[in-house]
Parts: structure tokens; sequence; C-alpha cells
């Protein structure tokens, strides 16, 4: 049990340095910078990874959502949406949904 809870700790701190990769890339880029960084996403693939969190797993993973919370600005999901297009309100609206 005790590796398990390790190994979720170490997936969770790679999850979290890409999480601060990722705001860092949406506050400091533009969004066609962005697009072209991130060329054509699978938005269905986004929408399920988003799914498989929840509250216990990222307690065990050592993420808080308090703290993304405190990070993340009403402006940030509006630049999400114009580099992802028309699904981008949708994976906005998930990940608020997540942080509420």
């Amino acid at each position: 049990m005790a590796d398990y809870n390790m190994f979720e700790r170490l997936g969770g701190n790679i999850q979290r340095k890409k999480l601060e990769k990722a705001l860092e890339m949406l506050r400091n880029e533009s969004p066609q910078e962005l697009r072209r960084k991130l060329g054509q996403m699978d938005t269905q693939e986004i929408l399920q990874k988003i799914d498989e969190f929840d509250m216990k797993k990222l307690n065990q993973m050592g993420i808080s959502l308090d703290e993304i919370k405190s990070r993340v600005t009403e402006r940030d999901f509006e630049k999400l949406v114009q580099v992802l297009g028309p699904d981008g309100a949708i994976i906005a609206q998930r990940l608020k949904s997540l942080l509420k």
C-alpha cells in the first residue's frame, strides 16, 4: 500500500509540473503560438482525461484543487477557448466544474 501511495505522489508531482507548464504557456504565449505548438488536439481525449480525476485521486497525488483554483483566472479560461475553438468552451466548462 505504501508503494502505491509513493507512485501516486510521483505521478502527482509529474502532473503538477505539467499543469504549471501549461499555465505558464497559456499566460505567456499568444493563442496563435499555442495553436501551432499544440497542433491538432483530440478534445475528446482531453475530456476523458479530465473525467479520470476526482477529489480523492487528486488528494492521493498530492495535488491541491484549492491551489489550482487560486492560480487559474477567468482570463485563462477565455484564452483556452480561443486556442481550442468551439470545443474549448466545453473543456473550460468541465475544468470549471472540477474546480468547484
